[in-house]
């Protein structure tokens, strides 16, 4: 049962079209306050947040998903719906602020008129005033108010300007009268069937608006299941006497949905003319300019992959100065607990198991915030939407569908959050071969791989034409493998057991805006927090894990062993050594020995997790410096006796790096999928394609080097 408002804080929900700054004044309003989370049942991000107004009283800020419309046809449509009338267990919404880009009304007072149908107490926040009036653009506010029927304030998402007046109105209408729900000029017979919902909704004791009703009506018909069964049937004989009418009728006459839809365009454009007026020339139309470069068909893709290219030289490169520091930092704690505790269980479980596991989630965090900061950048100045346009046309040759590229994008953070962005591509084929594609993307879990190998084996190459680091390009080449491999399998799949057309993209270009700052940092504060906390718990339970199965059972060394052949021998003889010769047959071909064996069966709980466990089994025993780095030293010092060259040689690495760009190896993701497929068949089939193409591919790449002399 839902409190009363008294007895909590005020629930004011954030809605709004896509590209308006709804996210923006969401963390002007709530700062670093945020949390995330997904909405119950539904794979849709949901984001809170707290404020406090002025009168003391505090507000909890739900930042509602991004749509165009409130007919629920997608999980965002749907999910908007409910958080403004109530769903997932919260009451509804005590007061809907609706961002607005002023300086683009007509697309965005189709949704105010949806909300304002609902009844709720509303403001409009009329945002990017500063755009409006560079286009030339004077809007008439008070009128504009007069004719809504609701407070109009006109704000600046990026500078504040008008916040104080929108928190104050917040705050005056949390204890108002709901107003009276507007509704669409609808012609006589058409208000006659709302007339006929409303009484069945009031029968059934729910809220019958003009927007609920023309929601029950339009949207999906599975929404009327909830109501009771007078009002469900009622309601239901409703829909198949209009589904009748709109066969019956054929070009005569507009179905009931798109007469409902004209009329709002109508007092859309009527409040248009009403409240806007051009006051000069529009500002020189940089979108526009910079869009003939940006999205040129081959221009733009060229400066796409250039652009790219940067990121993930930026990614190498830059974060090593940072990384470096944090390792020396790790170390230094790990020396001064180790030399302050005495010799025995427990020290070695905190400083081989627990201190390296979390060392190993600090010392990546640069370079995924490197990461993090260029995809918010990307999204920020609206290039995103240019990419996804320039892609769509790759893509749609090999059966992706262009709204794809988001969910693929987001998979280079994180596969988890890609598959769920996949809910907004509404063809059932193109979702399940986008969800299918999706691990092949280079998440940033196995950075710590790739940062691994190439610092062992290719730190020392000389930079290519003076200026490239080879590290940065085989980061380069390893990331578009992942998207080759995704390409390839996606061309796969819609030419055989997932055959079908591929729809058109239709998405909004958003003119370029400069990134806030604030927003800019509040997001990478929120992603490093989440990999810090949820990430990493995993990497450091599995360390843990990881070093008693290396720790135990204990066994006798030789009695002639020094310090590190008496580590080796404890190791190879514990269970971690017992596994990792186990799967050391399937393995060596690829190059790989049985300690690498140890390190991928914990990878595939979490691909991050082979550096932990790579530090922990060639780490027993050595001698460290506090300038080096302990892994790459460790790794480098492994001498093969019969070849007397290092076992970690670089073909072995870059077999290592193959594997495990095309691997299936993280648990969340394999459950994520089966929570999006709702089978154990696509999870299943996952697993065994891309485990089987990796060890292919690594295969390949080892023998053929060996073959080509590179061994």
């Amino acid at each position: 049962m839902t409190p009363p408002l008294a007895s909590r804080p005020l629930l004011v929900a954030l809605a709004g079209n896509p590209n308006t700054g709804k996210t923006s004044i969401f963390n002007r309003l709530s700062g670093a306050r945020a949390k995330v989370a997904n909405y119950p049942g539904v794979t849709v991000e949901r984001r809170q947040g707290r404020l406090t107004l002025p009168s003391g009283a505090k507000v909890a800020l739900v930042d509602v998903p991004g749509c165009y419309s409130l007919t629920a046809r997608s999980a965002e449509e749907e999910v908007a719906h409910a958080a403004l009338t109530g769903g997932y267990d919260d009451p509804p919404a005590d007061v809907v602020v609706i961002v607005a880009d002023a300086s683009n009304l007509p697309r965005n007072l189709y949704f105010v008129l949806q909300v304002l149908e609902l009844g709720r107490p509303t403001v409009v926040a009329l945002n990017m005033m500063d755009v409006a009036r560079d286009h030339g653009l004077a809007i008439d506010v008070a009128r504009l108010e007069r004719e809504l029927g609701v407070p109009v304030i006109p704000v600046v998402a990026t500078t504040g300007e008008g916040l104080p007046s929108l928190v104050m109105a917040i705050e005056s209408l949390g204890r108002a009268t709901p107003p009276v729900p507007r509704t669409p000029p609808l012609l006589t017979s058409d208000r006659a069937v709302l007339d006929t919902v409303a009484e069945a909704l009031r029968t059934a004791n729910r809220p019958a608006t003009a927007g609920e009703c023309l929601w029950l009506l339009t949207s999906e018909p599975t929404h009327i299941t909830s109501l009771p069964d007078t009002a469900r049937d009622a309601i239901a004989r409703v829909r198949t006497q209009l589904d009748a009418e709109a066969e019956q009728v054929g070009t005569s006459r507009l179905p009931f949905n798109r007469r409902v839809i004209v009329a709002r365009y109508a007092e859309v454009d009527r409040l248009v003319a009403e409240a806007v007026s051009r006051t000069g020339p529009a500002a020189p139309d940089w979108t526009t300019r910079i869009d003939r470069v940006l999205t040129h068909p081959r221009w733009g893709l060229a400066l796409f992959v250039l652009a790219m290219s940067v990121v993930f030289q930026a990614i190498f490169t830059w974060a090593e100065p940072l990384m470096g520091l944090v390792e020396r930092g790790s170390q230094a704690t790990a020396a001064a607990i180790g030399t302050a505790l005495p010799d025995g269980v427990l020290k070695e479980l905190l400083v081989q198991g627990l201190l390296a596991g979390v060392g190993n989630v600090l010392v990546f965090l640069p370079q995924i915030l490197l990461l993090f900061l260029a995809i918010t950048l990307l999204e920020d100045t609206g290039y995103m939407a240019r990419a996804a346009v320039l892609l769509d046309r790759v893509m749609r040759r090999v059966g992706l569908h262009g709204r794809a590229f988001v969910p693929l994008l987001s998979s280079f953070a994180c596969a988890s959050p890609g598959i769920m962005a996949a809910r907004t591509i509404e063809a059932p084929r193109d979702r399940l071969v986008t969800t299918l594609v999706a691990p092949f993307m280079s998440c940033s879990a196995r950075l710590p791989v790739y940062t691994m190998v190439i610092g062992a084996v290719f730190a020392s190459a000389p930079p290519v034409l003076g200026v490239l680091s080879v590290g940065g390009l085989v980061v380069t080449a390893m990331y578009f493998l992942g998207i080759a491999a995704a390409f390839g399998t996606a061309w796969l799949l819609k030419r055989t057991v997932l055959q079908a057309p591929t729809p058109p993209l239709l998405v909004e270009l958003p003119t370029y805006k400069l990134p806030a700052p604030r927003s800019v940092l509040i997001a990478l504060w929120s992603r490093a927090k989440v990999f810090v906390t949820q990430t990493g718990r995993t990497i450091v339970t599995l360390s843990v894990i990881l070093w008693a199965l290396m720790a135990y059972p204990r066994v006798e060394p030789p009695a002639a062993a020094d310090a590190h052949e008496a580590a080796r021998y404890q190791l190879e003889h514990s269970a971690a050594g017992t596994l990792g010769h186990a799967v050391e047959p399937l393995i060596a071909p690829l190059g790989f020995d049985w300690r690498i064996g140890i390190g991928l069966i914990g990878s595939f709980a979490a691909r991050e997790v082979l550096v932990s466990t790579l530090g922990q089994v060639y780490g027993v025993g050595s001698e460290i410096d506090a300038e080096s780095v302990v892994l790459r030293e460790a790794l480098l010092r492994d001498i093969h006796p019969e070849t007397g060259r290092p076992r970690f040689s670089p073909l072995v690495g870059l077999a290592l790096m193959v594997f495990f760009v095309l691997a299936m190896q993280c648990l969340a993701t394999v459950a994520i999928v089966r929570r999006e497929t709702g089978t154990w068949k696509w999870p299943l089939v996952m697993i065994v394609y891309m485990n089987g193409l990796a060890w292919v591919a690594a295969l390949v790449t080892y023998q053929g080097g060996r073959l080509l002399g590179f061994a």
